[in-house]
């Protein structure tokens, strides 16, 4: 199957080069034929006529839609649009030779043929409507428009950042010094200038100065020599007109990156209602007589709504699960009480399931109505409505569900949602994936955070030991918040930036801390992550914290009774088993789904959970997001915490595992044999038998030949090393 798709990726990709190079070679043909129709033949002098007789001047705009359809076709970035790109194509080349026409009627009535056979017949339209002058005024902005629709291009953003050089020149002007020369002047505006335009060497600044200078240092005055004095009150200066990443134009992403929806889902009528009927033959033959009162069609699941008789127990209904799903021909089927409704509600697959998209959730106003930044565009419900929740007063999200359920690309699903919201100083990601495989993508961003490095280290965090240090230092980034807000008097980081939104202050921002593999962590060190995890669980709410654990074995010794405890909020996708699903929802269901994003999310203080499909979202998608957010060169700054977190005992597992090497040595002398039932029997524990395992193959005394899985044994390097160690 992997084959088959890889071989039809190609083909795909080698139809996309072929059209591509078509699409040039026109572009080529058609400039040259304008451009020297006497010089083409008698073919290229009779394309030219027609396309001048048609057109006018504006012909010479068709090469420069061939090479723009081009590049659609080779740059991921961006998405060829295929109807609306040809309409709108058309459109640019319509309005371009009908502003040729007008233009020659309003400045150089001789030229009457400029805009062609179209341009003619158009122009009279407008003449008449609007008159010359405003006409031709009216269809040259309409020109633009279509054309700055067509090439991709944001008026909006033009207008805004000639509003933001505009008002920073005013600035200039109001508040330059009248004694200082004029050759200062012009190097200060210079230098500012070069800084707003080019923050990409603004974070070094930043921190070195912030970070590295002590205040002693820079309130020390120079009394001594006051040209040295005056200097450094203009470096002062430059200093505070660095732009601090609160005042960066920063542009948050539209849904135009992302791909559009599928075509809306649609099951014909008469399919439904031969379902339903079919339902309820089949409860009868088992002598349950129900009727369905409601069909409610989803993108992946519909849903019967049945009334049973009085006197039927729900129970008889839900062990019958097996043959209904035999008799409606489907995979699995999910019987649930609607208490609202007084019936049961009986979730059958689609025979044709349509893909839901992220692009439609987030262009909704269900999304674009929620202020909150964390608003996370979960999927659609079973009626098709988009669904979308608000980490930050969930406060904090468990997920759930076995490989290929759709767990990674709802992770996916998750930040993403996040950064189409909030700016890289408003909302930071503490990203651990022990995994490697997922996270990588977004290594880049300017939201990533790490309280154990500076901004301009952090990134994913991929090694348990690092991930355990860092979720500690996370608890002591809480507490010096906690201290923080004390001294301001407010109650959470809402109330906290409202009152510095009001003084000036800087603000606080959120930490949105995910973890892709809890379960790799818990095997390296159950206890020190636990007991963080907890810590940040229970308090870390009114400080901006929130936490979302993702894992795909759901089983007690990795999800906890204490972890549970604190996570009110469960999604989970199929599950292998019914423990499984017990374990992360506290009920059944999840082994039920179909997969493939399908999934049940349990709100905080909701006692049944809701179905939904999961959006989804291509890598490249995401890549196409993560590129246009680090275009913009957002500075990573953040305050770095400067107290030192002291170290629990059984933190430095280094340590701890080179203080087991010569027992460890002694013993593979003593059995002549190595396994990890072996140290785990004399170390007692497992975690402490794989650490053991680990570092004797690191450092030569085991390991394992090419094609084998039985460990060998390099005595000679053994003996040696307890000769000189013992």
């Amino acid at each position: 199957m992997r084959k088959k798709l890889h071989s039809r990726n190609s083909r795909q990709k080698n139809n996309n080069d072929f059209a591509a190079l078509i699409l040039l070679g026109a572009a080529f043909l058609c400039a040259y034929v304008l451009a020297a129709p006497y010089n083409s033949g008698i073919f290229g002098q009779a394309a030219s006529n027609i396309l001048t007789l048609l057109f006018g001047k504006a012909a010479w705009l068709l090469p420069l839609i061939l090479v723009w359809f081009f590049i659609l076709i080779l740059k991921r970035s961006l998405v060829l649009r295929e109807k609306l790109d040809i309409v709108l194509a058309f459109a640019v080349i319509v309005l371009g030779s009908t502003v040729s026409s007008l233009a020659a009627i309003n400045f150089n009535p001789a030229l009457m043929y400029a805009g062609g056979f179209t341009g003619e017949r158009l122009s009279p339209f407008f003449l008449e409507l609007l008159g010359a002058q405003l006409a031709l005024v009216f269809v040259s902005l309409l020109f633009i428009v279509t054309s700055s629709i067509f090439f991709r291009i944001s008026l909006i953003r033009i207008a805004l950042n000639f509003y933001r050089r505009l008002k920073t020149d005013i600035n200039e002007s109001l508040t330059k010094k009248p004694d200082a020369s004029s050759a200062t002047q012009t190097f200060e505006r210079a230098q500012k200038k070069q800084d707003f335009t080019y923050p990409e060497t603004e974070p070094n600044i930043i921190k070195h100065e912030l970070i590295k200078a002590s205040p002693a240092a820079k309130e020390q005055p120079l009394k001594n020599n006051s040209a040295r004095a005056d200097s450094a009150v203009h470096s002062d200066n430059a200093q505070e007109q660095t732009p601090h990443p609160k005042d960066f134009p920063y542009i948050l992403p539209s849904a135009g990156l992302l791909a559009d929806d599928e075509k809306a889902f649609s099951v014909s009528e008469a399919e439904l209602k031969a379902r339903a009927e079919l339902l309820s033959k089949t409860l009868g033959d088992f002598q349950i007589e129900a009727r369905v009162q409601d069909i409610i069609s989803g993108p992946v699941v519909t849903r019967y709504d049945l009334v049973l008789a009085p006197g039927t127990k729900i129970q008889s209904v839900i062990a019958l699960t097996d043959n209904l799903s035999l008799a409606l021909k489907s995979a699995s089927i999910r019987i649930v009480p609607i208490p609202e409704k007084s019936a049961v509600g009986v979730e059958v697959p689609n025979i044709k399931m349509a893909l839901v998209g992220l692009k439609g959730i987030l262009e909704s106003i269900n999304f674009t109505g929620v202020n909150s930044l964390l608003s996370l565009a979960l999927g659609k419900t079973t009626n098709g409505q988009g669904y979308v929740a608000d980490l930050a007063k969930m406060p904090h999200l468990l997920i759930a569900g076995s490989t290929g359920s759709g767990k990674s690309v709802g992770i996916h699903t998750i930040l993403l949602s996040m950064l189409f919201k909030a700016r890289p100083d408003e909302v930071k990601f503490m990203l651990i994936d022990p995994k490697r495989v997922e996270m990588p993508i977004y290594k880049d961003l300017p939201h990533i955070y790490n309280p154990c490095t500076t901004a301009s280290n952090a990134d994913i965090i991929t090694n348990p030991r690092e991930a355990t240090a860092a979720l500690k230092k996370l608890v002591t980034v809480m507490e010096s918040r906690y201290e923080k807000f004390a001294k301001e008097m407010v109650r959470n980081i809402e109330g906290y930036n409202q009152k510095m939104a009001e003084t000036g202050g800087d603000k606080e921002f959120y930490i949105v801390v995910v973890i892709d593999e809890l379960a790799d962590l818990m095997l390296v060190a159950a206890k020190e992550i636990e007991d963080s995890i907890q810590r940040l669980a229970q308090m870390a709410r009114a400080v901006g914290i929130h936490l979302i654990l993702a894992t795909q074995r759901p089983s007690v010794n990795v999800i906890t009774g204490v972890i549970k405890a604190n996570f009110p909020a469960r999604m989970s996708f199929q599950t292998t088993s019914k423990i499984d699903s017990r374990v992360i929802l506290d009920a059944l269901g999840a082994e039920n789904l179909i997969g493939k994003g399908d999934m049940l999310f349990l709100p905080p203080a909701e006692s049944r959970p809701i179905r939904l499909q999961g959006a989804y979202v291509s890598a490249s998608e995401a890549e196409r997001v993560i590129e246009f957010i680090n275009a913009q060169n957002f500075p990573r700054f953040y305050e770095p915490l400067t107290v030192e977190v002291a170290a629990p005992e059984g933190q430095n597992f280094e340590d701890k595992a080179l203080k087991d090497l010569i027992p460890a040595l002694m013993l593979i002398k003593e059995r002549r044999a190595i396994s990890q039932d072996l140290l785990k029997a004399n170390f007692g524990s497992s975690a402490r038998a794989t650490n053991i395992l680990s570092m004797l193959a690191v450092k030569g005394f085991i390991f394992k030949p090419e094609g084998t899985n039985k460990w060998n044994i390099n005595y000679d390097k053994i003996e040696g090393h307890l000769n000189e160690n013992t």
